[in-house]
């Protein structure tokens, strides 16, 4: 994150108390070093369905579930079905459990694999799209997934300003200059693209937001 662990905290508690199995999954992120979305950020993907009603999901970057229960909460209360797609088949495989848990099993779709190899392999349209998975790969994420969004849809990426280096000016280390590059990339075609709306968020590792508009 680009700004305060202590801001980062507030918004966080700001928020209703969240699940045991939540809470759980917090833990074990942080013992694991497995990285998840932020609370603030898990919330407002699951405002963010909620208000749109969005019913086909598709997500890339499953990990142990945990963005997947938030966007699942969007969903309470009305049909809807999620399909999430992630490399690492030992995660994966633990989000499943965590699913079974929360007794969502049923409205989620886990395909293990290349989301890049996946993707052009799924037959539907979808309403909502999220990517949180490797920042490398976001440009060819986009090219895929853009397609596949429904007029009316929204695409939501994380972690788009990594710790504020895309801001020209800012100092980093070399190693991360392909990274950096890559999405300052990615950013300039998304805001660009005629057929989306976009704003960039700067909360969590920063987020964008595009809703299709044709």
């Amino acid at each position: 994150m680009f700004y305060s662990f202590e801001l980062e905290q507030y918004l966080g508690e700001l928020l209703p108390a969240r699940n045991e199995l939540l809470n759980e999954m917090e833990s074990q992120s942080l013992k694991e070093t497995i990285p998840v979305v932020t609370p603030p950020v898990g919330n407002f993907l699951s405002l963010l369905i909620k208000m749109s009603k969005a019913e086909d999901i598709l997500e890339i970057g499953t990990a142990i579930g945990y963005s997947t229960l938030w966007l699942a909460q969007g969903l309470e209360g009305r049909m809807g079905h999620i399909t999430t797609i992630d490399l690492n088949i030992d995660r994966a495989k633990r989000a499943i459990e965590y699913f079974k848990r929360a007794g969502i099993e049923d409205k989620i779709d886990v395909l293990f694999g290349d989301a890049r190899r996946i993707i052009p392999t799924l037959e539907k349209k979808f309403d909502f799209v999220f990517v949180d998975a490797a920042k490398g790969e976001y440009l060819d994420y986009l090219s895929l997934v853009l397609p596949r969004i429904s007029p009316g849809g929204i695409l939501v990426v994380d972690n788009v300003l990594f710790r504020g280096w895309v801001v020209p000016g800012e100092k980093f280390a070399p190693k991360y200059n392909r990274m950096v590059t890559h999405l300052r990339e990615f950013l300039s075609k998304l805001t660009q693209n005629p057929d989306f709306q976009t704003s960039v968020l700067p909360f969590g590792d920063g987020i964008s937001v595009s809703f299709r508009i044709k």
